[in-house]
């Protein structure tokens, strides 16, 4: 599970910036807090099973899914894809002139196999300039443990982090890889846990429409799982009657009436040129969905809400936020701009964040928890009238449309 995530100098984010999914102690009648939180075994703390961030056009919402997309795929590509001398696809914020000659650093904080971890690094598009693990076992009063500190080419490691410290040894570390990338490589026990839970996090971005699809669709060839995206289909009232895959091509089946309205059979669509954006997206999503909540695992969705109906989009985060649909406690964060979300009564305060950018072009991350509002009040029509920041400044548009006298 995750606890919290951070991020400095990382494209449109500057300053520190923390999304955190531990509970607040909040009293909110709206939201029954035993379908949205759940308790860690042996820990004082209860985290979130979902989490919303809005903001304006431009406000760097995508930015915290992209730090969180870099941060997994550089933990876990760095070592095996990048080459000597290869640079680091990391972009700091270029807006000012200090942070873009300095590192962006990343720390993610989460439970995994009874352990909370401590992880993060600082990197440029040069090489790594820090990393870190710590660990401590889930129960009151446990330390934490250094498994290993990098800094620059310096590198201390716990003699518990047996494959990592041979590796060091032995200088088999380059500059442009992390110490966590390479000791998985070498099936380093925790580094491998580490690594598979980061391939169980799904997270997806607005460019990753086409990768969604082709999961989908992979998928159509596992005969329980095709079942179950069907009834995820029919769940939506697509008028989708069944989905069928014939020479790697997606077909949707559909009911055919007579004059009178009596169904007399059915046909058959090429999914992809005869069904809505909205309905394409959402037979995409099926599977990722689907996944996170059987496993409970993390999903991470950019413009969620984007191609569908907000009562759908509605439906979607309430299996998460509820204890029959999501035993497991699966975790969803996305971000949207459909502001009905916030009076769908789905999210708590603590739940609910906003992205805003200062006049340097600089993003704030922060809850609205930060804000001293009543748990019955009305968080969209607050919103709406910029109670709380993160909405866009519009200008006099009438006048550029003004023609010149």
């Amino acid at each position: 599970m995750i606890i919290q995530f951070s991020v400095e100098n990382f494209r449109s984010i500057m300053e520190p910036a923390t999304l955190s999914l531990v509970a607040s102690p909040l009293k909110d009648a709206r939201v029954a807090a035993e379908d949205v939180m759940f308790d860690i075994d042996g820990m004082d703390v209860s985290l979130l099973k979902s989490a919303v961030i809005l903001g304006a056009n431009a406000s760097g919402k995508s930015n915290v899914i992209k730090a969180l997309d870099f941060f997994k795929s550089y933990i876990i590509d760095s070592f095996k894809n990048l080459q000597v001398g290869e640079e680091i696809g990391v972009e700091a914020f270029k807006l000012n002139t200090d942070s873009a000659k300095a590192p962006s650093s990343f720390e993610m904080i989460f439970i995994l196999d009874g352990y909370q971890y401590r992880y993060g690094m600082d990197v440029s598009r040069e090489s790594v300039h820090g990393e870190w693990l710590y660990r401590k076992a889930c129960r009151k009063r446990a330390k934490e443990v250094e498994l290993f500190y990098r800094e620059g080419e310096e590198m201390k490691v716990h003699t518990s982090f047996s494959i990592a410290t041979d590796l060091v040894n032995r200088k088999m570390i380059r500059n442009n890889a992390l110490l966590l990338s390479a000791a998985a490589q070498f099936n380093d026990p925790t580094a491998v846990q580490i690594i598979n839970w980061l391939v169980e996090t799904t997270i997806l971005t607005c460019s990753d429409e086409e990768r969604m699809w082709n999961m989908a669709v992979n998928h159509l060839d596992d005969v329980e799982m095709r079942s179950r995206i069907v009834e995820f289909s029919k769940f939506a009232d697509l008028g989708i009657e069944d989905i069928e895959k014939s020479d790697n091509h997606i077909l949707s089946r559909h009911l055919q009436y007579d004059t009178n309205g009596v169904a007399k059979g059915e046909t058959s669509f090429p999914f992809l040129s005869m069904e809505s954006e909205g309905t394409i997206k959402y037979f995409s999503m099926a599977y990722p969905i689907i996944k996170a909540l059987d496993n409970g695992s993390r999903l991470v969705i950019d413009e969620f809400d984007s191609k569908l109906h907000p009562v759908l989009t509605n439906r979607i985060i309430s299996l998460f936020n509820s204890r029959e649909t999501n035993p497991r406690n699966a975790q969803l964060i996305l971000t949207a701009h459909d502001t009905n979300i916030l009076s769908s009564g789905l999210f708590r305060r603590d739940q609910i964040w906003f992205t805003q950018k200062n006049r340097f072009g600089a993003t704030s991350l922060y809850s609205l928890s930060d804000y001293k509002v009543r748990s019955d009040a009305p968080f969209e029509k607050d919103y709406l009238s910029g109670k709380y920041g993160a909405t866009p400044i519009i200008g006099n548009l009438e006048s550029v449309l003004r023609r010149a006298e």
